[in-house]
């Protein structure tokens, strides 16, 4: 199985997609949705389960989901005017991390999203701290995150992959609203 999460967002579902073109659907959407308007993301996709997102981290953690091939974390709080750091932190950070370790646990490749917006005003963009300045709490949780990632795994010897999406934009966002 497949794991998608923020699967019913403009990135996860775009993923489902893509996956779906390829022949598969044995994936599991995690999401939370609060917000109904996301199952318009979901509606044409096949897909083996849902899952809300603090019922799959039991359940993942517990070893309860069986095999599983890969994990696209794509889920987070990806609005930048959020400001409320307390709610940011524990959805884009400590849930991230343990999502990680129960990933490394059972030795299941993850791939998450961070985001471009660590680099903040800057020029340059390298994965180097010394260039990373996030301007608000969404960037700072995403950078808190790589430096987690950057101090804690083994290259070498792990399956962790972050990509820094730079201005994401495209169908499937219309949930966004003005944020799209």
């Amino acid at each position: 199985m497949i794991i998608v999460t923020g699967g019913a967002g403009m990135i996860g579902s775009n993923i489902v997609a893509a996956l779906n073109a390829e022949g598969h659907d044995d994936i599991v959407v995690v999401d939370d949705l609060t917000d109904g308007h996301k199952i318009a993301n979901l509606a044409d996709l096949r897909i083996a389960d849902y899952l809300d997102k603090d019922d799959f981290l039991a359940q993942l953690e517990s070893g309860a989901l069986g095999r599983i091939e890969v994990v696209f974390h794509q889920g987070a709080c990806s609005t930048t005017t959020e400001w409320n750091g307390k709610f940011m932190m524990e959805v884009n950070y400590t849930y991230s991390k343990r999502l990680l370790h129960a990933c490394l646990d059972l030795r299941v490749p993850f791939l998450y999203a961070s985001s471009a917006s660590v680099y903040g005003g800057g020029s340059e963009f390298r994965e180097e701290p010394e260039v990373e300045r996030p301007l608000n709490v969404y960037a700072y949780s995403k950078k808190l995150f790589d430096d987690y990632v950057r101090r804690n795994i083994d290259a070498d010897h792990s399956q962790v992959t972050g990509l820094r999406y730079f201005n994401v934009y495209g169908p499937r966002e219309a949930h966004k609203g003005a944020m799209a």
